[in-house]
């Protein structure tokens, strides 16, 4: 199984609340924060990683704030995993670790590659912009004091 860490579930959850808003239309991270039911240095550390990845664009000051850097159908559930997880790039990380004595011959690595593949394509292949889609109109149900 595919363990997704609450930092993961967390920045989804930021980003579609950033991605509904008025577009181009900066939200402060106590902001977000609120609606995710996080302390704002919690939510800050999730938000700049987001950054660094390219994902979120932010403006520091009074009146600053977070936007997307590129719409929500172009981040995909891929490009979050690895800016908030980036040593989950492969679900078989034992070959590629530091001291694996099987490296490439590693037998796990070859039961499990195809597992990977198939895997990192479905999060490629699922989009931001599906996933507020697929909720609808029951999007506030999940962000009780904005949208």
């Amino acid at each position: 199984m595919l363990d997704i860490s609450k930092s993961l579930g967390y920045a989804i959850h930021a980003l579609i609340y950033i991605g509904t808003r008025d577009r181009g239309k900066l939200v402060r991270a106590s902001e977000v924060a609120k609606e995710c039911g996080l302390s704002v240095s919690y939510m800050m550390k999730i938000l700049q990683a987001l950054r660094r990845a390219g994902i979120l664009e932010s403006t520091i000051g009074v009146k600053g704030g977070y936007v997307l850097a590129r719409p929500l159908k172009e981040i995909t559930l891929y490009d979050l995993l690895i800016a908030i997880e980036p040593t989950k790039k492969e679900i078989c990380y034992l070959s590629t670790a530091i001291g694996c004595r099987f490296r490439e011959a590693c037998i796990v690595r070859n039961l499990f590659g195809d597992v990977n593949d198939k895997v990192k394509g479905y999060l490629q292949s699922v989009n931001l912009q599906s996933v507020v889609d697929s909720i609808g109109d029951k999007i506030c149900v999940f962000f009780p004091h904005g949208i």
